[in-house]
């Protein structure tokens, strides 16, 4: 019976646990165990038992199916696990009770498939069976699809062997396991490499950058970047939402002239204040002459930083006739507006050009000016986080 210090501790059985006795009856207690140093980890006192139930440690190549992270001689050792452990023993008389075995994990997969669930069938019962095939057959990208057929060269196998048939035998497993291969892909690998796939457009975009850093196409970067508009995201301290690149904004007189468009319009999504971007080209002159010992500002990136301010003052006079057409409510507050122009890297040469370009852009109100550098030394950085590097 429990005693008065251990009659409200539950038992935890279903999680990493310790084994430990009451200190005041002796009773068996399965309890959560200490965290340890700085809540990092696990404390294990003297005397107590840690247990990890079965399913506590959820291991998968796919991060986002796993509670654990491996280190690079533990995906091999994974790998190798899902790959070759399985193979034959090395008495080849196993290979009847291994084609078996392989065919009940084909039909496993589909007996347990949820396409087939979610289509109301059922696998136990004969009369579904034409329309589970036909099914399976519809979906040819599925892990059942390739169970099937797996399945079906598992058995052609196993009756050649029967009959003799040594060369049909082997042709029929090799089949078998070239499936199986592609179930595992399904299984293990596909989603891995559409995150690597997915990953990589960063270094399609910082190659864009080495290949087309001097293009003077203000459409070529209109073009690309809309393509990539993630990247611009990465200008904005919030998360956005890329609402209409080419966005109207106002201007239209009567006769439809004078209409003016900002090259991208996003909106915040807690807030969802309206955020605007207007695009030059990399090779916008930020600086003019000297005034001083200083330089002024060139009389493009001016004039732009001017059209940007005219583009803010109209989306807020028209943004209730404007943004009726957006899929989402969109406020103006005290909407932001973003001016990516110029290459600072290759224009401010000297410690003097630096201070006057930092000088002009901070002392701007509403407005915030970004070099195309700055804007692809976002995306390196992200690059670098999944250690992606792109070629030389």
């Amino acid at each position: 019976m429990p005693c008065g210090k251990c009659a409200d501790i539950a038992n935890h059985s279903d999680a990493v646990h310790v084994i430990k006795k009451c200190e005041g009856c002796g009773r068996e207690l399965r309890v959560p165990p200490e965290p340890g140093a700085h809540g990092i980890g696990i404390k294990v006192n003297q005397g107590e038992q840690p247990v990890m139930p079965a399913g506590s440690i959820s291991l998968a190549f796919n991060p986002l199916k796993s509670n654990q992270r491996f280190t690079k001689p533990g995906l091999q050792w994974f790998a190798e696990m899902v790959f070759v452990d399985s193979l034959p023993g090395k008495n080849k008389d196993v290979i009847e009770d291994e084609l078996q075995k392989n065919c009940k994990y084909f039909e496993d997969v589909v007996e347990t498939s949820e396409l087939i669930k979610e289509s109301g069938l059922d696998h136990n019962n004969p009369e579904h069976f034409e329309k589970i095939t036909q099914l399976i057959q519809e979906n040819r990208a599925t892990r059942e699809w390739w169970a099937n057929v797996a399945a079906a060269f598992a058995r052609l196998a196993k009756d050649a062997m029967e009959q003799g048939d040594v060369k049909q035998a082997a042709w029929a497993t090799a089949c078998a396991e070239r499936c199986r291969s592609m179930l595992i892909f399904k299984d293990h690998l596909e989603e891995v490499v559409w995150m690597g796939q997915s990953s990589a457009k960063l270094i399609d975009l910082l190659t864009l950058w080495d290949n087309h850093r001097t293009n003077s196409d203000e459409e070529f970067w209109q073009i690309q970047l809309t393509q990539y508009s993630y990247v611009l995201s990465q200008i904005f301290s919030v998360p956005v939402v890329l609402l209409e690149g080419k966005a109207y904004v106002g201007g239209m007189q009567i006769d439809r002239n004078d209409a003016k468009f900002v090259d991208f319009a996003f909106s915040s999504e807690s807030s969802r204040e309206i955020l605007l971007i207007e695009i030059k080209t990399p090779l916008t002159k930020l600086l003019g002459k000297k005034y001083r010992g200083i330089h002024n500002p060139s009389v493009e990136l001016s004039g732009s930083v001017v059209q940007a301010m005219d583009y803010r003052i109209e989306i807020i006079k028209n943004l209730r006739n404007i943004t009726h057409k957006y899929n989402r409510k969109v406020e103006v507050f005290n909407p932001k507006c973003v001016l990516i122009a110029g290459d600072a890297d290759r224009q401010l040469t000297d410690e003097n050009k630096r201070k006057s370009f930092e000088l002009f852009r901070s002392g701007l109100r509403d407005i915030e000016v970004v070099t195309y550098d700055e804007l692809f030394r976002k995306a390196e950085i992200l690059a670098t986080l999944f250690n992606l590097v792109r070629p030389s």
